[in-house]
């Protein structure tokens, strides 16, 4: 059913009295607004089945249904339920006032009616009915808005997660006959077509490693992105972190450095990505310090017993408003040094995913030429106690 439009709509008036109904249909009526009349809330009920009136006036004691109980069935129905509803009463007590808002009314008047007052009061209604009606409309279409992007955002990352699994099938082919012919397999080649092979190889396994992080971005959009967990040693991993880091830190003349705490409790985690969290933000580091910085990496638990990862270096840094950009998927910030690198703006967003999946999270505290320095902090929760045959074993074994 299409409601009338509250402009246009009658007043509807409920009263088993005919000499009330005739007395407000006059008074409203010289203001200027259209009335109808219902003898009972029964045939109140019928008229807004049909169509639905700009304001309901409803007397509380009527034979049948009553007007709370009129109000509660009309509140039922989504067709009426924010329709204005005043209430004309006798009952002045305070109980009965909290009956007539408990049962949904808008609003209520006391019998005798003062016209006057009546023609005020319904028109202030219509005026709060109709500008409640147009917010209403607006959250409906910020919620179909809203669902909208999330349809079109839930979309693109299928779209990025099946394009980038299409793209890598015909790249492990490209890098796989490269690599054979960079290697010389099956024989020594050109050395001009040997380093071309070479070029090839290397293009393709930076095409790669970016189609990777597209697609584990493109799956944590859409909650895709699972952890294997198991028990995993903090101090191999930051050490296999620094190895890979550390050829493209000493290419850049950086000092790269690591800290870790030692007698470190065995830690529950995904290796692999708590591993990709270390190299995404120790790389990151090493590639926005310019040469002759450097870059540390401090692993450590605070005091209340919750692992942190914390690295620091002098590089660019960046100004606070830039962060939002920084964080977000393909953003990147626009400075000199940063125009030197390739990049797709993918490493910060996808770590924040990593950690957060881990329960964690992650703080950048940056200044614009002067550095950079994220903290990566887990649950302590994560740790896990170390069994005491275990230890006897490693102690032996050393």
């Amino acid at each position: 059913m299409d409601a009338i439009a509250p402009q246009d709509a009658p007043i509807l008036i409920v009263d088993d009295d005919a000499i009330i109904r005739s007395l407000m249909r006059a008074s409203l009526e010289s203001d200027g607004l259209g009335v109808i009349e219902a003898a009972s809330g029964e045939e109140a009920r019928a008229i807004c089945a049909s169509s639905v009136p700009s304001l309901l006036i409803a007397d509380v004691v009527m034979p049948g249904i009553d007007g709370f109980e009129l109000c509660r069935l009309l509140r039922a129905r989504p067709e009426t339920a924010f329709m204005p509803i005043l209430m004309a009463t006798g009952l002045d007590d305070v109980s009965s006032i909290m009956r007539a808002y408990e049962a949904g009314a808008t609003d209520f008047i006391v019998k005798p009616i003062n016209w006057l007052l009546l023609n005020h009061r319904v028109r202030y209604i219509l005026r709060a009915g109709r500008a409640f009606d147009e917010l209403r409309q607006n959250q409906d279409r910020l919620i179909a808005a809203k669902d909208a992007a999330v349809a079109a955002s839930r979309a693109k990352s299928e779209f990025l997660a099946n394009m980038s699994h299409e793209l890598r099938t015909p790249l492990n082919a490209i890098i796989g006959f490269s690599s054979i012919m960079r290697d010389a397999m099956f024989g020594p080649l050109d050395p001009k077509y040997a380093e071309f092979s070479a070029l090839i190889a290397d293009s393709g396994n930076h095409l790669l490693a970016i189609i990777n992080s597209i697609l584990d971005i493109a799956k944590a959009e859409s909650n895709q992105l699972l952890l294997k967990e198991e028990t995993v040693d903090l101090a191999r991993i930051a050490g296999f972190s620094m190895s890979l880091v550390g050829d493209m830190a000493k290419k850049a003349e950086i000092d790269c450095r690591a800290s870790i705490a030692p007698n470190l409790p065995p830690f529950f985690a995904d290796s692999p990505k708590l591993s990709q969290i270390l190299i995404n933000l120790l790389s990151n580091a090493v590639k926005f310090t310019p040469p002759g910085g450097r870059v540390r990496l401090t692993i450590e638990r605070h005091g209340d017993g919750d692992l942190a990862f914390r690295i620091e270096d002098s590089g660019i840094g960046m100004s606070a408003d830039k962060l939002p950009l920084a964080l977000s998927p393909f953003g990147q910030i626009d400075s000199g040094l940063a125009r030197k690198y390739e990049g797709i703006g993918l490493g910060l967003p996808l770590t924040k995913r990593l950690i957060e999946l881990h329960d964690g999270t992650m703080t950048i505290d940056s200044e614009a030429g002067k550095g950079t320095v994220v903290t990566a902090r887990f649950p302590a929760a994560r740790f896990r106690p170390v069994d005491a045959a275990s230890s006897l074993v490693r102690r032996i074994a050393g």
